[in-house]
């Protein structure tokens, strides 16, 4: 587990295996090792032996090489997603942007002055405004503020370190039913619906139709393990994750954390990583927040 307890990758993680360990009858060990925006953990199980003994908790593999944070490639990673999480803009319920138009409004005509927090460069909160700043380009005026995962900023913003956050919905669906977060906007292409929140948060296409090219904005979360790993063992853990997709565990979270349970093959994971590496990484280079070009590492352009 690349990251802090408590965020979506280390709540979607501990609940597959948690599942899988009932088809593969063999207990499965999670172990936070989190830094340099999840590369820390990647990196260590990247060092252990290639052969299906261990995994990696995350969401979709893209970023790390063209950040500089690592030398492997997206493709070096076999994917399998589980849920789709929607980003969402929110803030505290004592904030005093009251509506997006009231954020927005704060970012365009005072620069700098707004600040935002996610869980590090790189990460889905962080690409979220990436790629809503490549259409609106105000959305980029934000002071960015770091935190060691997705629970730790959406905790900064509740708390008013921050004034608000692009984080997932499965990070604050909890203060968000409570009232102590307030939802501004989804990021999602259409107006969202979460079950225990007394209203609709509209999409972000309502006040900025520009954004509409780069919708949906979140992320695809569940496990991977390096692409060598012999196919007996592939084979043995896709059967088993599909099976724990399937699970009344796996559809009751989908439910409680506001999440989509998408349950996705191999074979359709990769391709979502390998679509999600050509779009994000290719907006990081060009925005010049990559350090590195996407070709280096089989990234095609979109």
């Amino acid at each position: 587990m690349p990251w802090n307890a408590g965020g979506s990758s280390d709540l979607i993680g501990r609940l597959l295996v948690a599942e899988m360990e009932q088809t593969l009858g063999q207990k499965c060990s999670v172990v936070n090792t989190p830094g340099a925006t999840g590369t820390v953990g990647m990196n260590d199980a990247n060092n252990k032996p290639h052969d299906g003994y261990t995994l990696i908790a995350n969401a979709t593999p893209y970023s790390h090489g063209v950040m500089g944070l690592a030398d492997w490639k997206p493709s070096d990673w076999d994917f399998l997603g589980a849920y789709y999480v929607p980003g969402i803009i929110a803030v505290s319920k004592d904030s005093q942007y009251k509506t997006f138009d009231d954020l927005f409004q704060a970012l365009k005509d005072s620069p700098g002055t707004v600040t935002g927090g996610t869980a590090g460069a790189g990460s889905t909160g962080f690409t979220n405004m990436e790629l809503l700043k490549s259409t609106v380009p105000e959305m980029g005026n934000y002071e960015h503020i770091a935190y060691a995962g997705g629970a730790a900023a959406v905790t900064a913003t509740l708390a008013g370190e921050v004034d608000f956050t692009p984080q997932l919905s499965n990070e604050m669906i909890d203060l968000l039913r409570s009232g102590d977060l307030v939802a501004l906007a989804t990021l999602t292409e259409e107006d969202l619906t979460l079950e225990g929140i007394p209203y609709t948060i509209p999409s972000i296409q309502t006040f900025l139709p520009e954004t509409a090219p780069v919708l949906p904005c979140g992320d695809a979360f569940g496990l991977m393990f390096p692409s060598d790993v012999p196919q007996e063992a592939k084979d043995a853990l896709e059967a088993a994750y599909l099976k724990a997709c399937e699970s009344d565990a796996a559809k009751s979270f989908a439910r409680e954390k506001g999440v989509i349970l998408q349950g996705m093959n191999l074979a359709q994971s990769n391709q979502l990583r390998d679509d999600t590496a050509s779009k994000v990484c290719w907006i990081f280079y060009d925005s010049g927040v990559a350090k590195n070009s996407p070709e280096d590492f089989g990234i095609a352009r979109p």
